[in-house]
């Protein structure tokens, strides 16, 4: 009976419809979608790894014809000798108490190429957050700067405040349902993470 057939294929489609809505709802309400990285989360995140002097010691590079004379002189580093296989050399080293200031020094005599580690305090920017190739992944772009009202008077006394700045880019991971701050980047690696090919100069 056509009346009985038309009645038996409604039936149908509406139990595959019910079926089709109510595997859905299962499956979203069993898989809930991390919440993605935050500009505040993230900045959260550096301010931890920091606090624990993680992650914090960034170098500078800088010319400065005074700069090695007023270190020894506030004690921030020193002159030793020494010898390697009949070799003798002379290089400045910091203190112990540079070492709570500075990580690492690599002062040139010449003036030109002063390398400077340093360990904060610091302010920072988050300047941007993009995606990754790897779904579960943040690339995390930040400017950073010495808290200058913070820092000690040593190292203000001897380093030029505008060369104590600059710029990272930072690796973000999915931790199960947390995000967790991995690692910095070198620009070819933050490229090849966001999957984009550096553009390079060809030769004529």
């Amino acid at each position: 009976m056509p009346g009985m057939a038309d009645c038996n294929f409604r039936i149908v489609i509406a139990t595959v419809v019910i079926a089709v809505a109510g595997g859905t709802t299962i499956g979203c309400s069993s898989e809930a979608r991390p919440v993605d990285l935050t500009v505040a989360a993230a900045s959260a995140l550096i301010a931890q790894r920091w606090s624990q002097d993680d992650l914090n010691h960034f170098g500078v590079s800088f010319h400065s014809d005074e700069l090695i004379e007023c270190g020894v002189k506030n004690d921030l580093w020193k002159l030793v000798e020494g010898s390697d296989r009949g070799y003798a050399w002379t290089a400045y080293r910091l203190t112990p108490k540079g070492t709570r200031i500075l990580f690492a020094i690599d002062l040139k005599t010449s003036g030109k190429g002063h390398e400077i580690t340093l360990r904060g305090p610091y302010r920072f920017e988050i300047t941007g957050i993009s995606p990754a190739i790897q779904p579960d992944s943040r690339i995390v772009e930040l400017r950073w700067e010495i808290d200058w009202d913070r820092a000690p008077a040593d190292l203000k006394a001897c380093l030029p405040k505008f060369e104590l700045s600059g710029h990272e880019v930072a690796l973000f991971k999915l931790n199960g349902p947390d995000w967790r701050f991995v690692s910095y980047l070198k620009p070819e690696d933050a490229s090849a993470a966001q999957g984009v090919t550096p553009v390079t100069d060809k030769l004529p």
